[in-house]
């Protein structure tokens, strides 16, 4: 059996969920190739990150369902958000990415019953399943998924309705990992996920204990905090603040969003500036090798330029790169009862451009604006990389 994979436009949790599937494929001897004319059977992978990538998945969706009719999978995120937009263009098999797993894509082994190899006998990947799937294709820095899908609820996110509610890895399956990870000479190890604040409540466990636990395994390597949500520097203050001081945490990205209080509450979040400021500044005092980023939302609906500007001087006084994303608003989601009050789309094309001007002239720091000006975020890794150097030798 020959099977291609279409590109795709997943986040990295889901091309580690994508690279286990072809690694359970190749188990039960069948191949994936690199030519579509040369396969047998093809998976459709889907992405519902940004309006964009949700576009890109029904034109590939469109592209590939006629000429391999009966034949074709359409897997991701896309299935689960939008089932009935789904339904309309391709009534063949479908694969989501929720479950009650901590991992994606389980629901594929029903597609194939011939198949000896469990997909949950697969383990975990730390690495992606091609070379073109990196930013910065480097083996020595390896990106461990600790759990899928999110706690949160977000009114705006386009995400969760994707992957569902968080699902925790055991503590003792990420160890193995790690255990792998030592054995490869891996020198940079990266805790990630959709969310990671609130790992392993749902299987007796904590981030904060996570974390001790990588970081006394082994002093061989540095560790990357991911996604880490404010709620968890509220919930784990002085445990957490112990271990984002240890110098090997070397990069910390903790999403604010925004500080006002009043547009948080529109996204359904906790507004936690109070904890997190104070927060940064200790860490940044004793952990001068760390780079500390944000996430921030810009252009909520109803926003004023003083909140705004609130939001930008906050990450700029605390972190060392800010992406900042303009609000995209889906009629699918609950926050779509703002869209009367929404900025155009020209306009949040302004406000970003000027918050990234902003933001490069008053504070120096590395700024972009993410997946929706890929060219910044192509720059900001160049910059990223320089200041880690710079810190390295401090």
């Amino acid at each position: 059996m020959k099977i291609y994979i279409t590109d795709d436009d997943m986040c990295t949790t889901q091309k580690l969920n994508l690279a286990r599937v072809q690694r359970w494929l190749e188990a039960n001897g069948a191949s994936v190739v690199d030519d579509v004319d040369a396969a047998d059977r093809l998976l459709c992978m889907t992405c519902n990150g940004w309006s964009l990538l949700e576009q890109n998945s029904y034109d590939r969706i469109n592209k590939y369902k006629d000429s391999f009719k009966g034949e074709m999978i359409v897997m991701g995120c896309i299935v689960d958000a939008h089932p009935g937009k789904v339904k309309e263009m391709f009534d063949g098999p479908v694969v989501g990415t929720k479950g009650d797993k901590p991992y994606s894509f389980a629901d594929i082994e029903a597609l194939f019953p011939d198949f000896e190899i469990k997909l949950a006998d697969v383990p975990a990947q730390s690495v992606f399943r091609r070379k073109e799937d990196y930013r910065d294709f480097n083996l020595s820095k390896r990106f461990i998924n600790i759990a899928e899908g999110c706690a949160f609820s977000c009114t705006f996110c386009t995400h969760k309705p994707g992957l569902g509610n968080r699902r925790s890895r055991p503590l003792d399956d990420i160890m193995m990992q790690i255990e792998q990870c030592v054995r490869e000479d891996v020198k940079i190890i990266n805790l990630m996920g959709m969310e990671t604040s609130l790992y392993g409540i749902d299987v007796g466990s904590s981030y904060p204990e996570l974390l001790r636990a990588v970081l006394e395994y082994d002093e061989s390597y540095q560790v990357h905090v991911a996604q880490f949500q404010p709620q968890g520097i509220y919930r784990y203050y002085d445990d957490l603040l112990e271990l984002f001081k240890n110098k090997r945490v070397t990069d910390i990205q903790v999403p604010i969003q925004s500080v006002s209080a009043r547009v948080m509450k529109m996204m359904n979040r906790r507004e936690l500036s109070q904890y997190v400021g104070p927060f940064m500044k200790e860490v940044r005092a004793v952990n001068t090798r760390a780079i500390l980023r944000t996430d921030v939302i810009i252009g909520w609906p109803t926003e004023t330029e003083e909140e705004r500007l609130a939001s930008l001087d906050f990450a700029g006084q605390h972190f060392d790169e800010v992406a900042l994303y303009s609000i995209e608003l889906h009629p699918d989601l609950p926050a779509w009862k703002y869209a009367a009050d929404a900025f155009s789309p020209e306009e949040l094309v302004r406000i970003r451009r000027e918050s990234v001007a902003y933001m490069s002239d008053k504070y120096g720091i590395v700024v972009h604006s993410g997946q929706q000006e890929d060219n910044m975020m192509k720059d900001a890794e160049q910059k990223r990389m320089k200041l880690r150097e710079l810190r390295a030798a401090s």
